[in-house]
């Protein structure tokens, strides 16, 4: 037999389908501020291919500094988009290798330098709201002891 009551009070139906209908409601706003945000990330993204069309367009006979000039110009004009977003790089040159950050690809001798010091940085790792995305990919100091070239993690 159910335990349940098969004529449920009326405030207790009531109560429940409003609870329902503010669930809704909320869950909607969640839903619309998702998409608003997602379509203005993918107008900055399609900005950014805007800008590599042009500096495409222009043909090879560009100048070498200015081609470099432009694509630096269009890597900020990506990374502004991606911070303003929440978005945060990880990993730089100098710092200590955390292993929640970080994943050593490579280890070498570098006198004046601390054990685990970031030497270079392989690929940047990247942060969203706290949460690692990607590791950073760097290579790090060792005082000695260890094998150079040695991945580790």
């Amino acid at each position: 037999m159910s335990t349940q009551d098969p004529h449920p009070h009326p405030a207790t139906t009531a109560t429940a389908a409003r609870l329902a209908y503010e669930n809704s409601l909320a869950l909607t706003a969640r839903d619309a501020a998702h998409r608003a945000l997602t379509e203005q990330l993918l107008l900055v993204l399609a900005d950014t291919l805007d800008s590599f069309d042009r500096l495409l367009a222009e043909g090879a006979d560009v100048d070498p500094n200015s081609y470099r000039r432009s694509l630096e110009l269009i890597a900020r004009q990506l990374e502004t988009a991606l911070t303003g977003q929440g978005v945060e790089p990880v990993g730089r040159v100098g710092e200590r290798a955390d292993p929640a950050t970080h994943h050593v690809t490579e280890v070498r001798t570098a006198p004046g330098a601390a054990d685990d010091e970031v030497l270079e940085i392989v690929q940047r790792g990247y942060r969203y709201r706290g949460h690692v995305l990607r590791a950073a990919r760097v290579v790090v100091a060792v005082t000695g002891g260890a094998e150079q070239g040695t991945e580790r993690s």
